[in-house]
């Protein structure tokens, strides 16, 4: 779960200080790590997918 928390915060931390690459909303950005989280986070609290 670590892993998985430790990506979804370093992208939010990106955009934070140094902003979206051209092209990109903020929601396209963090969608991959944000949903590998969440499917973490719950195989760890033990509800299924």
């Amino acid at each position: 779960m670590h892993d998985a928390a430790r990506k979804y915060s370093l992208d939010l931390n990106l955009i934070v200080w140094e902003g979206l690459p051209d092209g990109e909303n903020v929601r396209d950005y963090l969608e991959d790590n944000r949903l590998a989280f969440l499917d973490t986070a719950r195989t760890v609290m033990g509800q299924p997918l």
